[in-house]
């Protein structure tokens, strides 16, 4: 299994931290930003065939991180959504694989949940605080069957934690729904996930795992969530490297 960790993005809501300094890079305690973190999570499950897809401020990112992963690097990055980002290295998407947000930290528990799912199609998702901060989803008889930013809070089923899992046939499958979206310049500001709800659409199932145990979990946005984690963080560390 390969892991694509999508970083190419410049995060406005963490200005001024983040005029110069790609978001996955702010770190969450001293000598440890947040996408060093997801790769020692990664690595501790066994998964070291880690991309990193750069845009914004790319050379600080492969600075950062040197030899420790693969790069590539999105030019349109200030255009486009990662739809986009993701149709750009659509030939990565031909194996087992997980997507990460480079923004997120959870507990090593709930990846390993969703990297071991036996789905074709496996988004982490949390029902105990339904937020207007990250994407939601629809839920129908077990699957998903819409998500993302559009959808109201109070409809809102779940929260996207911002990590999937997917077979080689469901990366297959979302590498054509994807290349297929991008020939339209409609969906330029859409995130990958629309391609999700489009296959929902012709009746493939894609599932979840819900985290019901409460496993610690938080989207990096704005001030306040990196505050939190950093006032926290040695609460939480326990969390992130827990022993099978």
């Amino acid at each position: 299994m390969k892991a694509i960790i999508l970083a190419a993005g410049q995060s406005s809501r963490l200005y001024p931290l983040t005029k110069d300094t790609p978001k996955c890079l702010l770190e969450v305690e001293k000598n440890l930003s947040i996408i060093e973190l997801q790769i020692s999570l990664l690595n501790n499950l066994n998964i070291s065939d880690i991309l990193v897809v750069t845009g914004f401020q790319s050379k600080k990112i492969k600075q950062k991180l040197n030899d420790k992963v693969r790069f590539c690097f999105y030019p349109d990055f200030m255009k486009t959504n990662n739809l986009f980002t993701l149709n750009h290295i659509g030939t990565e998407l031909d194996d087992d694989l997980i997507i990460l947000f480079s923004d997120v930290i959870l507990s090593r528990e709930l990846l390993k949940e969703c990297i071991f799912s036996p789905d074709d199609y496996n988004l982490l998702i949390d029902t105990n605080d339904i937020s207007e901060k990250t994407m939601r989803v629809k839920l129908e008889e077990g699957s998903i069957i819409d998500l993302g930013s559009h959808i109201p809070v109070s409809e809102g089923d779940a929260n996207f934690i911002g990590i999937a899992k997917y077979s080689r046939l469901g990366a297959n499958n979302i590498r054509k729904k994807i290349s297929e979206l991008c020939k339209d310049d409609m969906f330029v500001e859409d995130y990958y996930t629309i391609a999700l709800t489009k296959l929902a659409r012709t009746g493939i199932s894609i599932n979840y795992t819900l985290n019901n145990n409460y496993h610690y979990w938080t989207e990096i946005d704005f001030l306040e969530d990196l505050e939190n984690v950093r006032n926290n963080f040695s609460k939480i560390k326990h969390q992130l490297f827990l022993n099978d």
